[in-house]
């Protein structure tokens, strides 16, 4: 019978979830590719990572802590349809290609505060119960937020996109926030920038320019 090699840190990832505990793993650099697709991800705290190669985690579902603060995402990483049943933390944190959360549910807030992401940003299809946060957040290549559907509120303080912003049918519950934000022109953002994104969204709180 063959041997079957064991992931050290997949199956730290893999322990059930107890509250009030998180795996500590913490200014690590890890070279290898991070697959958790499908995967129940226990209480993590992923401050100041360093992951050079992919990312992906299709369909997981992040059961407690998901601490993504300062880390550095240098070969993509992807999140399409996961489940971050507590606040998803990414703030501070550099994505040198694309990122994607396309279609995830977000249980608590979504914070992007002080994000780099140096190619293309997918929130397509997101389900915000709490806040989207992407204060001082900077995007070079082109955003999708279509179809996106935040619950509590869109904080999008002095954000800057430098690529094309497509926001159609995205509806925003509680208050939307936009000062001090910049949008590059184009098709997709209306073909006036800032203009064009408040011309695609739907907003049923207060709205602030």
């Amino acid at each position: 019978m063959a041997l079957v090699e064991t992931d050290p840190l997949l199956d730290l990832l893999r322990q059930p979830f107890v509250p009030g505990r998180a795996e500590d793993l913490t200014g690590r650099v890890i070279d290898e590719p991070l697959d958790l697709t499908g995967v129940d991800v226990t209480s993590i705290d992923f401050t100041g990572t360093v992951f050079r190669a992919p990312v992906v985690a299709l369909n997981a579902r992040f059961l407690g802590l998901a601490w993504f603060r300062d880390c550095v995402f240098e070969a993509g990483a992807d999140f399409s349809g996961a489940e971050f049943w507590h606040d998803a933390r990414f703030d501070g944190a550099r994505f040198d290609r694309d990122a994607s959360f396309s279609r995830g549910e977000f249980f608590g807030t979504l914070v992007l505060d002080r994000a780099r992401f140096d190619q293309a940003l997918f929130l397509d299809g997101v389900q915000v119960l709490s806040n989207l946060s992407m204060d001082r957040a900077q995007i070079a290549g082109p955003t999708s937020m279509e179809q996106a559907e935040i619950m509590g509120g869109l904080w999008l303080n002095a954000a800057r996109f430098s690529g094309r912003c497509n926001a159609a049918g995205m509806e925003i519950h509680g208050r939307t926030w936009l000062r001090g934000t910049t949008i590059a022109d184009g098709p997709a953002a209306g073909g006036n920038g800032m203009a064009g994104l408040i011309g695609q969204i739907r907003t049923y709180g207060y709205l602030w320019t």
